[in-house]
């Protein structure tokens, strides 16, 4: 797989999330006040999300190791499901 093929594989799922990070935080706009600590909480939340894909994508990861890692985060959601409700 070429170096190419990679980044246009990065800049579609980083596409994705910000759209995704854009829904919540609608959703958060629509059901909440600005004022309002849950709003501002969600953005907190939001932004430090953003914020840690970036620095995850800006490391050297091979594309291997970022679906190892990715795999982890959806087997712990799953756990997380599972336990919880």
């Amino acid at each position: 797989m070429s170096t190419e093929n990679i980044d246009e594989i990065f800049d579609t799922y980083y596409s994705k999330v910000r759209e995704s990070i854009r829904g919540i935080k609608d959703i958060l706009t629509i059901n909440f006040n600005e004022n309002d600590l849950f709003f501002q909480l969600g953005m907190d939340n939001l932004k430090a999300l953003h914020e840690n894909i970036v620095e995850l994508l800006n490391h050297a990861y091979s594309p291997r190791e970022v679906r190892i890692k990715l795999r982890e985060i959806e087997f712990d959601e799953k756990d997380a499901h599972i336990k919880f409700l």
